[in-house]
């Protein structure tokens, strides 16, 4: 996991297994997907990075994978890596997307086992969201489900995440 390119953060508080990050800006490439354990649009990611875009470049695998969801559909996206800051090759793939994740703060909530059970994320999010309550920070925006592993890594050995943005203004400082 360590070898691969990852969104760029700052730690700013940490809780148990809840982060406060600060993100600095990042891209992805985004497919909306039916369901957390499907592969489909998987293919559509992978040709992509395989050099099925406009300057038909093969692009280096980053992680984690992430799923934006909500009630109605959710995505499932690789971010590009930094080398493409100003410019990202475009997708050739009529199915996908880049999306610009401006600089913000995130809550994160780290866990293992597998993210495929929409019951363990569910309870995740929900844990994370207590959490954001008890401490008096609001969330906007998706929850993002980010996976760093391989699909057939053992659950216990896995990391995830549930992140929710934070509301808050750039220049937010945070108390002890």
């Amino acid at each position: 996991m360590s070898h691969y390119e990852t969104p760029t953060y700052k730690v700013i508080k940490k809780d148990g297994a809840i982060e406060i990050r600060r993100y600095d800006e990042f891209k992805t490439t985004s497919v909306t997907e039916n369901k957390l354990s499907g592969y489909n649009g998987f293919d559509h990611l992978f040709g992509y990075i395989s050099g099925n875009n406009e300057t038909h470049e093969k692009i280096s695998m980053t992680v984690p994978v992430i799923n934006e969801l909500s009630p109605d559909s959710q995505s499932m996206e690789f971010v590009v890596p930094g080398k493409f800051k100003n410019a990202a090759p475009k997708p050739t793939d009529p199915l996908l997307t880049t999306k610009v994740y401006p600089a913000h703060f995130a809550a994160a909530l780290i866990f293992s086992g597998s993210a495929a059970h929409e019951k363990l994320v569910d309870k995740k999010v929900g844990e994370l969201a207590s959490w954001l309550k008890k401490n008096n920070l609001k969330s906007r925006g998706k929850v993002r489900l980010a996976r760093f592993n391989m699909p057939f890594s053992l659950p216990f050995l896995r990391h995830n995440e549930v992140i929710f943005e934070l509301n808050l203004p750039e220049d937010y400082q945070f108390k002890d």
